[in-house]
């Protein structure tokens, strides 16, 4: 119960430090020209759907979501433009 409690106070007082790492690094992607934000599975309008996200949220886990969906998504499509035609048998 100490336990919870103290992480508990850990985490209210570390929040604002959070925040302010998390405006940090969305200023730095906002900063990214679209083939920079490309490269890493991202784009504009990801940028601004997170600005959405309730005040303290952590952007990082929605951004790399978007990123690994793109990513599989990219790979689908890959995969089924590997269509194989049958060898004509002599």
């Amino acid at each position: 119960m100490l336990r919870r409690l103290a992480n508990f106070v850990v985490d209210i007082l570390t929040w604002p430090l959070r925040v302010a790492e998390n405006r940090r690094v969305l200023g730095a992607l906002c900063e990214l020209d679209d083939r920079g934000l490309a490269d890493i599975g991202l784009t504009r309008q990801d940028l601004r759907d997170v600005t959405a996200l309730p005040f303290g949220a952590d952007p990082s886990l929605a951004l790399a979501e978007r990123a690994e969906e793109r990513e599989q998504h990219a790979r689908r499509a890959r995969g089924a433009a590997k269509v194989r035609l049958p060898i004509a048998a002599e």
